[in-house]
């Protein structure tokens, strides 16, 4: 039997997720990750995106739990994945509806902005917003099956 990981994700309003996994993918600004038992000790920054994880070897892609962040910073140590992040936000509690209105709004203050800070914010909602429509999407698709 594989060793068993345990992942951890933790928000400023506290532990929002801590349990034995299997396979954690991760966002980074490198590009994703996915870490497995054995995997080396590493210390990286999570970029805004989908986090998925695997409970168990054996489950299939459709079993998978989602997660939208916003980013953050990631340790992964001894079996321990923890994810520090300011906002995490579960597939089934994404309002699709909500988070469409969000891109559009962030996908306009980009369009108006003018300066970098202004570009750099918009560009930080917008890819917050297209997490967030990925992991509803996701969350849909495990629906069907």
């Amino acid at each position: 039997m594989a060793q068993q990981l345990t992942f951890e994700l933790v928000t400023p309003a506290g532990q929002e997720f801590s349990e034995d996994v299997y396979e954690v993918q991760l966002p980074t600004i490198a590009g994703q990750i996915s870490v497995l038992p054995h995997h080396m000790d590493i210390v990286s920054i999570a970029a805004p995106g989908v986090v998925s994880i695997r409970m168990r070897e054996t489950d299939k892609d459709a079993a998978m739990e989602h997660f939208a962040t916003n980013g953050g910073i990631i340790e992964v140590q001894d079996g321990v994945i923890r994810l520090l992040a300011d906002e995490i936000e579960r597939a089934d509690n994404v309002d699709e509806m909500k988070a469409k209105e969000a891109l559009q709004r962030a996908q306009a203050m980009r369009a108006s902005a003018d300066d970098q800070i202004s570009i750099s914010e918009a560009e930080a909602m917008i890819e917050h917003s297209a997490a967030r429509l990925k992991v509803a999407d996701l969350k849909r698709r495990k629906n069907r099956f």
